[in-house]
């Protein structure tokens, strides 16, 4: 069916590379609720997620209701993730190269890994939209291509290496 309409053909192509170009406050406007709240919900779990990060056992030794603080955790993935895919499209390693970075920077407390992952993920995604943009002028490289460039060597360096989190 995409193949006999050129026009979906290339927005699922796109899509599917993931972009952040032609894109309006109009396809934000929908999903920016939704992430509020989910953010919202981020840091209001931040804390506990810290004490988890202790263990299973412990947290539920020290009173922690583990399996609602998972539920929580995988309801926001969720929420953040399908909105930020909705908008964008599959843009590839950002998940895995700047929350990485961000504990690199500032430990595993989660209200300030939620905080540094922000900016540094907004950082990262614009720095890659720049060379997708101006790396073959006039034409653009999706972003999606970009980071997957940048994540590529990253995550063969953490299969390789492993990641020590201390």
């Amino acid at each position: 069916m995409l193949v006999t309409n050129e026009a979906n053909l290339d927005r699922v192509l796109l899509w599917m590379a993931g972009t952040v170009s032609n894109r309006s406050i109009d396809m934000l406007l929908p999903i920016m609720p939704i992430a509020f709240i989910a953010i919202i919900l981020a840091f209001l779990i931040a804390k506990p997620m810290d004490l988890l990060h202790t263990g299973d056992d412990i947290a539920r030794g020290l009173g922690q209701r583990v399996w609602v603080v998972k539920l929580m955790i995988i309801v926001v993935a969720v929420l953040l993730a399908g909105g930020a895919v909705a908008v964008g499209g599959m843009i590839g390693f950002i998940g895995l190269i700047v929350p990485h970075i961000a504990r690199f920077l500032v430990g595993h407390r989660h209200k300030w890994l939620l905080v540094y992952c922000m900016v540094i993920g907004a950082i990262l995604m614009l720095c890659a939209d720049v060379v997708g943009r101006v790396a073959i002028q006039p034409r653009e490289i999706p972003i999606g291509v970009v980071t997957a460039l940048l994540g590529t060597p990253f995550f063969i360096y953490i299969a390789r290496k492993g990641f020590k989190q201390s």
